[in-house]
């Protein structure tokens, strides 16, 4: 009984520990990544288009599995200026594309239900994606409201992305609710 249930804690906390370190170990590689040629050829071409930004954080999350570590990676990158605001949005929010892979792996052996929800994450991100893109000048400004630091702008524009996001899709999940109302009234 009891001791199950410490086992089981123990182990959420050893995770979440893990979770944290490679968090550290990501932000701690900012200063070599900046002096290999290849991300200098990267933070260059973002400057044309930050189309670039979230290629490469939807990559780097498929790859990894966790948007954790990439927005990581993207905050400390930042707060060394190694990266601008901007592009760390981007990253931001090509992570959040990212995240879709691990939810379509999930869903393909999933019951139906389990696909709807992979379907709707993954209808959500990266419908947000093309939404946002537009807009992540408008993103990195009013974040940059909310906090002074590189870092905590680009956590602020992840925290309005999400929210925002996520108040827009919320009626779509009603769809059938508006539907049947709408056939009573008539």
């Amino acid at each position: 009984g009891w001791l199950r249930s410490v086992r089981y804690g123990s182990l959420a906390v050893a995770g979440f520990a893990l979770v944290l370190l490679g968090i550290e170990i990501m932000q701690t590689i900012g200063p070599a990544l900046q002096t290999r040629g290849l991300f200098a050829w990267f933070v260059q071409e973002a400057q044309t288009s930050l189309l670039w930004g979230i290629i490469a954080g939807a990559a780097v999350t498929a790859l990894v599995h966790s948007s954790a570590a990439v927005i990581a990676m993207a905050m400390g990158l930042a707060a060394v200026q190694g990266i601008p605001v901007e592009l760390g949005v981007a990253i931001t929010i090509g992570a959040n594309v990212g995240t879709c892979v691990t939810a379509l792996i999930a869903g393909m052996s999933s019951s139906r239900a389990g696909r709807y929800v992979a379907w709707s994450h993954i209808l959500l991100n990266v419908g947000g994606a093309i939404l946002f893109y537009p807009f992540i000048h408008q993103l990195v400004s009013l974040s940059a409201l909310l906090a002074n630091d590189a870092s905590e702008q680009i956590a602020r524009s992840q925290t309005i992305f999400n929210v925002a996001c996520s108040l827009i899709a919320l009626p779509l999940c009603y769809l059938n609710m508006w539907k049947r109302l709408e056939f009573r009234s008539q």
